[in-house]
């Protein structure tokens, strides 16, 4: 009698089924009023994963639409309904309107769809429970037939959730010999994304797409405009490249970028003192960014899964190569116990980013007041701000030093300052698979950019 009671109390519990209504509710609210969230779930979710029939209804109709290229809001997706005869059947208009309000954030929309998987293959999986209990209970099968059975029902449910993780070293082989074909075909050229800069592409081999590069200095060394420089440099290769500013606006980087590309004082361009001379070079640079693929994303209070929604999609609609991002230590992550865990979790989710989104991720982050007390200012892998886990995530690391930044504290005790203080030091201080090293670049203040050393001392 207790047996029986404890069954009853179980499939009682059982009886009502996991789900997540407003998190169905959020998705389709999402997809109605965003299209990018469309994009964002249409892969990732199927229409039995909802639990509301009318829902699963309504998102049908949506892929259809999608995939005929119909657009998409409240209107459309009702004519569509009401067309497949199923529009009173999800109750309508004031439905479909009501569904919209719990889209409070329609970004999310990838997150909501998680949750939304997350429950249909926990009743998936209680499902299959079910049957096994059922035919164990039967007795007419053998139980190498229920488990057999079982086991193909439960690979199909974990097959969604899980990507592959292994391959055949062989097959492993036959790319690598592929790859070096390749190379051998295109002898002298960069294997990797340009930077623009002769001494570093050659030490580096270029950025290699799933590299998490970080790029550390102290405040004011030049961190953004190396980033710009090689953003510029990379995407007037080809390449399609995003910029994540968490510290400046759209314009203000635009305008950096615009004074550096045309070679005009920075500080000209910001009292509107120009003369014919830079309005034609700014005029000349304009148009030859025009089809350039880089694009500037003004990332404040953007999460990690925002932003990695961003880079799928327009790695969807044009490719993606390069993501820079400025920087770490604005950037915040909810849930980590302190700060130090914050910045290991941003890292590491940043590194597996560059491998999930197959492209070379530029991080800049500041470094500690370290190479302050040192007489040579040089920095150290143990300078990098609040985390261990940034240099251990890293394929390279590179470190910025310019001695003019350090001129007028040392003018006086320091007699061994380089002459030349348009001089930058960038240090390979990590490169996880090549050498590391040094390379001297020119610094040049009133344009706030990087040169090759050679092409600098030759145009002035």
């Amino acid at each position: 009698m207790i047996q029986e009671d404890s069954y009853s109390r179980e499939t009682a519990y059982m009886a009502e089924p996991p789900k997540d209504i407003e998190a169905e509710k959020a998705v389709l609210g999402s997809m109605i009023i965003s299209e990018e969230a469309v994009s964002d779930v249409i892969d990732k979710l199927k229409f039995d994963d909802f639990y509301i029939k009318e829902h699963q209804e309504i998102f049908k109709t949506m892929v259809d639409m999608y995939r005929r290229s119909v657009k998409i809001d409240t209107l459309t997706l009702r004519t569509e309904l009401d067309k497949n005869k199923v529009l009173q059947l999800v109750g309508g208009l004031a439905y479909l309107t009501n569904l919209s309000d719990f889209a409070i954030v329609p970004s999310n929309a990838y997150h909501y769809a998680e949750a939304v998987i997350a429950k249909s293959h926990m009743r998936k999986l209680i499902k299959e429970a079910e049957m096994i209990r059922s035919s164990a209970y039967d007795g007419r099968r053998a139980p190498e037939e229920i488990l057999d059975q079982a086991e193909q029902r439960i690979f199909e449910i974990a097959h969604r959730t899980q990507s592959r993780d292994y391959e055949d070293i062989n097959d492993i082989f036959i790319e690598n010999i592929k790859d070096i074909q390749e190379l051998e075909k295109n002898k002298g050229e960069l294997p990797g994304i340009t930077t623009g800069f002769k001494d570093l592409d050659k030490l580096l081999g270029g950025l290699h797409k799933t590299d998490l590069i970080i790029l550390a200095a102290r405040p004011g060394m030049g961190k953004t405009a190396f980033a710009l420089n090689v953003a510029q440099n990379a995407a007037f290769a080809g390449n399609s490249v995003i910029i994540f500013s968490l510290e400046m606006a759209n314009k203000q980087l635009g305008q950096r970028m615009l004074a550096m590309a045309a070679s005009v004082d920075m500080e000209n361009i910001k009292r509107g003192n120009l003369t014919m001379n830079d309005w034609e070079s700014l005029s000349m640079t304009q148009d030859e960014f025009e089809g350039k693929k880089i694009v500037i994303d003004e990332a404040v209070n953007l999460s990690i899964l925002e932003m990695k929604n961003k880079c799928r999609r327009l790695k969807a609609e044009r490719g993606l190569d390069l993501v820079i991002i400025d920087y770490l230590q604005l950037m915040s992550m909810s849930g980590a116990e302190n700060r130090e865990k914050e910045v290991s979790a941003l890292s590491r989710n940043i590194k597996l980013m560059a491998k999930e989104l197959d492209c070379a991720i530029i991080l800049l982050s500041q470094l500690s007041r370290a190479p302050e007390s040192r007489k040579d200012h040089r920095p150290q892998l143990s300078d990098l701000r609040e985390s261990g886990a940034i240099e251990q995530d890293a394929d390279i690391v590179i470190f910025l030093r310019r001695e003019d930044y350090y001129a007028d504290e040392d003018e006086e005790g320091n007699s061994e300052i380089s002459s030349n203080r348009s001089v930058c030091e960038v240090n390979i201080a990590k490169h996880r698979n090549g050498p590391t090293g040094t390379v001297e670049l020119a610094w040049i203040a009133r344009h706030t950019k990087f040169g090759n050393l050679e092409k600098v001392a030759n145009n002035y």
